[in-house]
């Protein structure tokens, strides 16, 4: 599934302009879209989430998103809260975002993300730093048999750069680069090998330790419906094991403001060979 963030932005600008295949709406001001998705894949993992956009003036958005993802390979079942802000001016924007991603039993993360970007009817280039700060608990047995609880705490920096262009009518093609960069060795941290798995399913590798991503996608529209070919590799921070997905989704509306998006993939893993997954997204906008 794409990352909270970047399915935040994608129903933002989507909900710009109503729905796709129909026309913008002069003052976005008031609008909203509202997005129910859900994702699984061949190793029993799956992700829900819940997201809504507001269009608090034609330029300022609000989101929210709500979900939650497990992975049977690591053992965790994760809740996710995100809220973000975003704000144009002109052909320049920023927004903020914050994000809770865990399992309080195994893996926490609390993340700040900042984006600069600059953007025009045929291109929109940005640049990103996020922090992250996260929280390993585990246990340990003491003297007598006692069960001792403690905590790792890892902090990580995270720069990104996303562009989108439009090279000609019905097209536009996208491109994202992510390196981060965690303060401590990560091989040592509490069981780092089941964790480690959660960058090998793409539901769950946006809040996995990964060391940086690439990806590429391009995008056509047909009739009145939008077809997206992506593809992702990203490289483990722990082993430098390389995850790869090939995914392909088709969005068409279904309703004067309902569209429905389906989308297939295949991830390749060099320690869990390769697996589908698919997935369904419900968008409904308002006013």
């Amino acid at each position: 599934m794409r990352s909270v963030g970047m399915l935040c932005a994608a129903l933002a600008a989507l909900g710009a302009s109503a729905a796709f295949g129909q026309e913008p709406e002069p003052d976005a001001s008031g609008s909203w879209a509202l997005g129910l998705a859900t994702q699984v894949d061949e190793e029993s993992n799956d992700s829900r989430l819940v997201t809504f956009n507001w269009g608090v003036t034609p330029k300022t958005w609000l989101s929210f998103a709500a979900g939650r993802s497990s992975s049977d390979q690591a053992n965790v079942t994760a809740d996710t809260l995100v809220a973000a802000v975003d704000r144009r001016f002109d052909r320049v924007g920023i927004a903020f975002e914050v994000e809770h991603w865990g399992d309080p039993d195994a893996l926490e993360s609390k993340d700040l993300r900042g984006t600069f970007y600059v953007a025009s009817d045929r291109f929109r280039i940005g640049f990103s730093y996020e922090r992250r700060d996260i929280d390993v608990p585990f246990t340990l047995t003491g003297p007598l048999g006692r069960t001792i609880s403690r905590h790792v705490g890892v902090g990580a920096d995270g720069v990104a750069v996303d562009v989108r262009v439009r090279p000609a009518e019905r097209w536009q093609l996208y491109f994202g680069a992510t390196e981060n960069d965690y303060e401590r060795d990560l091989s040592v941290l509490p069981r780092i090998d089941r964790l480690n798995a959660l960058s090998t399913s793409t539901l769950t590798l946006a809040n996995s330790f990964v060391d940086h991503v690439r990806m590429f996608a391009a995008e056509r529209e047909v009739g009145r419906a939008l077809v997206n070919v992506s593809y992702t590799e990203d490289e483990s921070a722990v082993d430098g094991s390389r995850f790869e997905t090939l995914d392909a989704a088709v969005l068409f509306p279904v309703g004067a403001r309902v569209d429905v998006e389906v989308n297939v993939g295949n991830g390749r893993s060099d320690f869990f060979g390769s697996g589908l997954y698919g997935g369904v997204l419900l968008l409904v906008y308002g006013r």
